[in-house]
């Protein structure tokens, strides 16, 4: 086994769908981050979607020249590649990839993640399928040195802010007109359901007006090259009375933080997310004044660093908010002293899937959707669509990359100058695809 520290395998763990603006095509970003809530999501940290290639890209120090993965619950076509594709075909919860490499000298070198979602030193977990909890925020814990690995792991707390002589909590009460704040998100899986929203607080409310209650409304926003607009088509609501949120332990419930609380909304119907590529969550309600009311959302209070460039791209941020007489939430919340942080609030997921065929299986034939679908072959996008249409195609960070006509039927479109990423086919009637490229 190498000792040299100048070697040893390494590699990334894939791009997450969030800060989309910030993203690289080239690392094909298509999961999600998990909240760190055992119940939900057995201690995985992240949620891959069935039948979607999953990017993991050697890092290992020293050259070798030689490369083998080991990925449990998932396919390829190569395993002996340096950079792999890996696809998971069905619903459970699997160990991280093993990466090992060997050295033109005959020596090796063994890699599996050593990080986790608990406080005890273990092998990071992806879950696939079924019902999780995702989060804009990475929740994982070190515990080598008997503490918190800080370039790891995101802390939690109530940023104050403070404008002129405004006062108040990021996400809670305040005094300088703050109508509400929310958070955007984007899944990789088109069979999916929105099941429900956890609201995390910071604290259990205990100051508010009799009958007071928050209003969360989820919208499926428009992002295209004219603009954003983040509340664009309502497609869910509830109201949550302040006395329904319960404090960590209370009657059964879990909190990300003992201090803390939270509130679990779950709808009667859940939300077919299917070619609904974005959705955003609002929470509204809470008081101008801070005296009579102590609502205050939890907030990730690391943030992730941002480019200037980046600062000013709306989509590399995930939470916005919106003040008295603004119209739409375009304001990033670093302009609230919150860094580039993102509130926790966290969907709840289930898959419409528990298996997928496995690609390189030539004897298994894919399966069309009726209407409209869109595939990539031989680098170029295929799209089959029940009636002719008008469609436009925008990469992740939402930029329109091509406009054109399908058919009815099947439909080329020469992509081959398109970068690798994920990309969302939007048709005229109302119909949209990710597809990853």
């Amino acid at each position: 086994m190498v000792q040299d520290t100048e070697v040893g395998a390494m590699y990334a763990m894939p791009e997450t769908l969030r800060n989309l603006g910030a993203k690289s095509t080239t690392n094909k970003p298509v999961c999600n981050l998990l909240a760190r809530h055992t119940g939900i999501n057995g201690g995985a940290f992240l949620w891959a979607p069935l039948g979607v290639p999953v990017t993991y890209n050697d890092e290992s120090k020293g050259n070798p020249t030689a490369w083998t993965w080991t990925i449990p619950g998932a396919v390829a076509a190569d395993f002996t590649t340096q950079n792999i594709e890996a696809i998971y075909l069905k619903e459970g919860i699997y160990d991280m990839p093993t990466l090992d490499v060997t050295y033109a000298d005959g020596s090796n070198s063994s890699y599996t993640p050593a990080m986790s979602m608990t406080y005890n030193d273990g092998n990071e977990m992806i879950k696939t399928g079924g019902t999780v909890e995702i989060t804009t925020i990475d929740m994982r814990r070190h515990d080598s040195f008997g503490g918190l690995d800080q370039t790891a792991t995101y802390m939690f707390g109530a940023n104050t802010y403070n404008e002129g002589d405004a006062k108040g909590y990021v996400g809670g009460t305040n005094n300088t007109q703050v109508v509400g704040w929310g958070n955007l998100f984007m899944i990789a899986q088109d069979d999916a359901y929105l099941d429900g929203i956890n609201i995390y607080l910071h604290h259990k409310p205990t100051k508010y007006k009799e009958g007071a209650k928050i209003r969360m409304q989820v919208w499926m926003p428009s992002i295209s090259d004219a603009g954003v607009l983040f509340t664009y088509v309502p497609i869910e609501a509830a109201y949550i009375p302040f006395e329904d949120f319960k404090a960590d332990g209370e009657d059964g419930a879990w909190a990300l933080t003992y201090e803390g609380a939270v509130a679990n909304i779950q709808f009667e119907v859940p939300v077919d997310l299917y070619g609904k590529p974005y959705f955003f969550v609002s929470i509204e309600g809470f008081s101008q004044d801070p005296d009579t009311e102590d609502f205050c959302l939890l907030s990730d209070v690391k943030g992730v660093e941002l480019s200037m460039e980046q600062q000013y791209n709306l989509l590399a941020h995930n939470s916005f908010g919106r003040f008295e007489g603004e119209i739409d939430y375009l304001r990033p919340i670093s302009n609230y002293g919150g860094g580039n942080g993102s509130f926790a609030i966290c969907p709840i997921i289930s898959s419409g899937l528990t298996e997928v065929k496995n690609p390189f299986d030539e004897s298994v034939e894919a399966v069309r959707l009726p209407s409209f679908n869109a595939g990539v072959h031989n680098g170029n996008i295929v799209i089959f669509s029940a009636e002719a249409c008008e469609v436009a195609v925008y990469d992740i960070a939402g930029k329109l990359v091509m406009n054109a006509y399908a058919n009815e039927g099947e439909t080329v479109l020469n992509t081959q100058s398109l970068k690798d990423g994920i990309y969302i086919v939007r048709a005229s009637n109302g119909n949209a695809v990710k597809i990853i490229k």
